[in-house]
């Protein structure tokens, strides 16, 4: 299934498609050039030539007009010329005196406009070309090599020899030694084992991120009285195998990967598909995908052969990956935004899998590392070669662009039927009152165009009346969108497809568009490229090269940024404490021979996640406390040679998730899909959620309201009451659904399923450190604030789950001591010593008989298990 990027709104309403830059510099006929030489060159040179081109050194907005190139690429506002199209030519508006004014205080004559627009129509030949500088890299081939030889991430892992050490009995896994031995060289001895309780503890929230049951902790406490390591083993595998594997550590993969269901940015737009690829990965989590399969998905899953549908359905919603990060949907050039999408998916690639910073080199070579600007713009040729779908279904006439949002984009349509539940079904008379309202507002906007040129562009309200029209246009056109023929919901995802033409792409001159220099054949970055190393394909983007190459066992760093991650989540730190940065300026690893000895047994399991998280899991370094050491402190206050385990406060998921599980309101199905699919294509304004299909049965005044600007907004719903009415009740359900912030405080199922709206994420989340999800963030930032203290005390979802706790405590036994101890045990999963239990029987005077929930006594019971999950031994594994 293959489907290519639709035309803008404007190219729509002509019913025109426009010629891409390469075909308009095909054969150009000797007519042709010659009314462009007589009838367009002279007034380019006489009449813009002074502000808009290279030799005079001026380019006011960017936008220079002396070759066909420069002239394609337009300025900050956007292409100055569009062949075949007068109104995506910002040039002829401009001489229209319309949305510019060009020449700035005249008009030319209307003979020369309407040559203009007979050269424009035409195809706007131009046979002015200009020989590209030649950028020359500072970076040798020499320091290539010697980075090769010499920097240790650059060269493979080699296998070590397991270190001897003294203490030969304290080890339980081949990795144990190599802690030891730094230990031991150092004259400092590791930290005893944590207690049975708080290994358990430590080990339920790394796997699956939930507290252990008082079932398993009775239950391991006896195991592990018996035998410690059978003990944890057994647990260990018990936890890998349960669901809630995945949904821990796929939200690890989300955090690295920037997943969110909304732009972001100046125009946040909602991604109501985006959670098919976030239950990707959690689906790939649980059955311990091969990770270099994975990364194949992610990169090229619509290049890979599949067997059957439900596989290439898939595959494409892997590519996800590609098309979920933010991006500048107010650009005006759309050059410069597919400029800066090509260097975000840039970013995202090499620093979430490769631990290297090659965005660095978008505009010079690497300040650091050895990668030449060359580099990046043949890496840069990949991703050109890449079509995007990350916006709303397209209707008969493509996908429409709004006012606003200058860069939109269709979606993927898969190839099974998997709509959201909640996704209407359109009757059929129904679509048709739809596709007739389209078709009128698209003409209205054909006549509102010819008019505005006709009449020079000033109508009274204009701009007002576009606005309303092509609104209206948008939100019909997705609504049409989303059903077949018949009115029934189609299944999307967001996702990527292969160019048809692929090509290579020329290095910019400081990574300014308006300055291209040399053309870059498509490549991979040299410091990593070997002799056997693929050569891409002229007839292939080399995407699925890339994706081969960059998850090859050969690799250097692909499977050592993997498991320095693996061990970072479980530890506290990685090896490499600079998780996305493996480059000159990153951190050393701290036992440089341990991760190379991981990464190798990780491609030896066959990329088995699974099998590395078992492997650290069960180890000696794992199990250790986190008892102070005053002496060890001294001669390794950052603990770098790992004298002792981390102490670690949960991450916000798990906080939330803990609550759930001790209070019994925990719901561990899956959801379906998620609230910003369920609330459709909206816009983030003002930290509500506006959606304009809401709106669909009064669109006149929707579309008035949605479009103008807030004073206008104002003033009309001062004006129309019925208006300001529909508003309320708008909010209203948007409130109700976790409009404002998203919080969902009445929401019960896992965390991981929890909203993520850039700007707007559940303030659950937010207040405990949440991952900023517009950013690569391969560990969380950790504080201890204010509003932590408040959120604890003041959140009614915690003071919700405060008082289910109690009920349940209450309902655990008729002893208060009992009671008692099945608090501390469901919140920190050990027994209360003989004072904490004394205190809390002093301030409760009485613990009274469950289902009393109004009762004085029944509050004081609350407040304790509110203070209780306020504490920092909640939120600490230990």
């Amino acid at each position: 299934m293959r489907r290519t990027a639709t035309c803008s709104l404007l190219m729509c309403v002509a019913i025109c498609f426009s010629q891409s830059r390469g075909s308009a510099q095909e054969a150009l006929s000797q007519e042709k050039i010659n009314f462009f030489e007589t009838k367009i060159r002279p007034v380019l040179v006489k009449e813009c030539y002074g502000c808009h081109s290279t030799q005079t050194g001026n380019a006011k907005g960017g936008l220079r007009l002396d070759t066909q190139e420069l002239t394609a690429i337009g300025g900050n506002s956007g292409p100055a010329v569009v062949p075949g199209d007068l109104d995506e030519s910002l040039l002829y508006s401009a001489i229209l005196h319309q949305d510019f004014q060009m020449p700035p205080k005249r008009k030319l004559s209307q003979s020369v406009i309407d040559d203009f627009r007979t050269w424009i129509e035409m195809g706007a030949p131009d046979p002015r070309t200009t020989a590209p500088s030649v950028l020359k890299t500072q970076i040798t081939d020499d320091d290539i090599e010697q980075a090769k030889n010499e920097f240790w991430a650059y060269k493979k892992p080699a296998s070590p020899a397991i270190p001897a050490v003294e203490n030969r009995d304290w080890s339980r896994s081949d990795l144990d030694p190599f802690v030891l031995a730094k230990l031991e060289a150092s004259s400092m001895t590791p930290a005893l084992d944590a207690e049975p309780h708080q290994i358990l503890r430590r080990l339920c929230f790394d796997l699956i991120g939930l507290p252990p049951s008082i079932a398993q902790i009775e239950y391991f406490q006896k195991y592990y009285d018996r035998d410690p390591d059978k003990a944890i083993a057994h647990v260990v595998d018990q936890l890998l195998e349960k669901p809630q594997f995945g949904e821990r550590w796929g939200r690890h993969w989300l955090d690295v990967v920037r997943y969110a269901e909304s732009n972001g940015r100046e125009i946040n737009t909602t991604f109501p598909h985006a959670w098919r690829y976030r239950d990707y990965v959690i689906d790939s989590f649980n059955e311990d995908k091969p990770y270099d399969r994975f990364l194949q998905e992610q990169i090229a899953g619509d290049l890979l052969p599949v067997d059957s549908d439900s596989q290439w359905a898939e595959n494409l919603v892997a590519t996800g990956f590609l098309a979920i990060g933010p991006k500048s949907l107010a650009e005006q050039n759309r050059t410069q935004f597919t400029a800066d999408l090509v260097d975000e998916q840039i970013d995202t690639t090499t620093r979430a899998i490769l631990g290297m910073s090659v965005a660095c080199a978008r505009c010079h070579d690497h300040k650091f590392d050895p990668i030449p600007q060359t580099d990046y713009y043949a890496l840069a040729g990949i991703f050109y070669n890449t079509t995007v779908f990350f916006g709303t279904p397209a209707s008969k006439y493509g996908n429409i662009a709004g006012v606003q949002n200058r860069n939109s984009s269709n979606l993927l349509r898969l190839p099974i039927d998997d709509p959201n539940e909640f996704d209407r079904r359109i009757p059929v008379d129904e679509l048709a009152d739809l596709n007739r309202e389209l078709d009128e507002t698209l003409q209205q906007l054909i006549e509102y165009r010819r008019n505005r040129r006709q009449n020079d562009g000033n109508a009274v309200n204009a701009i007002q009346n576009f606005i309303r029209l092509q609104t209206r246009a948008e939100t019909l056109s997705t609504i049409i969108g989303g059903v077949d023929a018949q009115g029934n919901p189609i299944t999307y995802c967001m996702g990527v497809q292969e160019s048809e033409d692929p090509r290579d792409v020329r290095v910019l001159v400081r990574g300014e568009v308006a300055q291209p220099a040399q053309m870059v054949p498509r490549g991979f970055p040299s410091v990593l490229r070997e002799d056997d190393t693929p050569k891409i394909s002229p007839q292939s983007s080399g995407r699925l090269e890339l994706a081969r190459w960059i998850s090859s066992d050969d690799n250097p760093l692909t499977a050592r940024v993997m498991v320095n991650r693996i061990w970072q989540h479980l530890i506290g730190h990685g090896i490499v404490r600079s998780t996305e940065n493996f480059g000159a300026t990153g951190q050393a690893p701290t036992h440089p021979e341990l991760l190379d000895a991981l990464a190798i047994k990780f491609v030896d399991s066959g990329w088995s996640i699974k099998s590395m998280v078992r492997e650290i899991a069960t180890s000696r370094v794992y199990r250790m406390s986190t008892e102070f050491d005053q002496a060890s402190f001294e001669k390794d206050p950052d603990n770098e040679l790992l004298w002792r385990a981390t102490p670690r406060r949960l991450d916000a998921e798990a906080i939330r998730d803990a609550i759930l599980f001790a209070s019994g309101n925990l719901q561990l199905d899956r959801p379906r899909a998620s609230e910003v699919a369920k609330a459709g294509y909206m816009r983030v304004r003002d930290g509500n959620l506006f959606n304009p299909a809401q709106f669909i049965s009064s669109r006149d005044m929707a579309m008035d309201m949605m479009s103008d600007g807030p004073m206008n907004r104002q003033r009309m719903l001062q004006s129309r009451p019925e208006l300001q009415q529909m508003l309320f009740r708008q909010t209203l359900a948007n409130r109700r659904s976790g409009g404002d912030r998203l919080d969902m405080n009445d929401a019960t199922f896992r965390s991981v399923y929890l909203p993520i709206v850039r700007g707007e994420e559940p303030r659950v989340l937010e207040v405990f450190d949440f991952a900023e999800p517009s950013m690569i963030v391969g560990q969380r930032e950790t504080s201890s604030t204010p509003n932590q203290s408040l959120f604890m005390m003041n959140n009614p979802f915690v003071m919700q789950q405060s008082d289910a706790l109690a009920e349940r405590v209450l309902s655990s036994s008729r002893n208060p001591e009992e009671q008692i101890r099945h608090l501390f045990r469901s919140l920190y999963s050990r027994e209360p010593d003989d004072s904490e239990i004394s205190t809390i029987l002093a301030f409760a005077d009485e613990f009274p008989v469950a289902g009393l929930a109004n009762s004085r006594a029944m509050k004081k019971v609350s407040a304790i298990c509110q203070s209780l999950i306020a504490s920092a031994e909640f939120r600490y594994l230990d």
